[in-house]
């Protein structure tokens, strides 16, 4: 983890693992978001991780990544979606999700620890998307996506809800015994693709 530095103070920049313990996210997340992911397998589909992330004024945002690497794609099911869920207004300002339209594609991208290498990053399109408050956007674990930092002075909030197909069985918990580890050595994400500092 970075030493603390000289200005503003740290700001909390996610949670996870949290759907199934609070009682108006489990209803969301297990079921209007399970349901239009099940319809888009054509079969029932199973949470695989859940997480919000929080981008206050200035907070960072990510690097060009696939979530494929993260999700540990070779051990924990072979596809997965995810859902983001709007809490407040995405604008370009505010460091809005960006995506790689139709590279999903492609298959998994040259990287260094998930994060595509800037050669690779440079020739893909990007378009940004504009979610207001209580949208769902949908989409694939293979799709590059990035954000930038929050330039405004007010919070923007994206529940992101994973899921992959029950036919290749149910990962949540082995997903969060994975991540455990993973965080006790100072990284929020499998994926080295955090633009930010993680302080103590």
């Amino acid at each position: 983890r970075a030493p603390r530095r000289p200005g503003p103070p740290p700001q909390i920049c996610r949670v996870e693992n949290f759907c199934k313990h609070d009682p108006r996210w489990r209803r969301l997340c297990l079921g209007l978001v399970q349901d239009l992911v099940s319809q888009v397998y054509r079969e029932p589909a199973v949470l695989f991780k859940d997480k919000i992330n929080f981008k206050g004024p200035g907070g960072a945002g990510f690097l060009w990544h696939q979530d494929a690497t993260a999700y540990a794609t070779d051990d924990l099911a072979t596809r997965h979606v995810s859902a983001l869920v709007a809490v407040d207004a995405s604008t370009v300002e505010n460091g809005a999700l960006q995506i790689a339209p139709a590279a999903h594609d492609r298959g998994i991208l040259p990287n260094d620890k998930g994060v595509i290498r800037p050669d690779v990053a440079d020739s893909l399109r990007v378009e940004y998307v504009l979610a207001q408050p209580g949208d769902i956007v949908l989409f694939d674990s293979f799709l590059p996506h990035k954000s930038d930092t929050n330039t405004t002075d007010g919070w923007r909030r994206s529940a992101y809800l994973t899921f992959n197909k029950a036919s290749e069985g149910d990962f949540h918990a082995a997903y969060y015994a994975k991540k455990a580890l993973l965080m006790q050595k100072g990284t929020i994400s499998i994926n080295d693709d955090f633009a930010g500092n993680i302080v103590d």
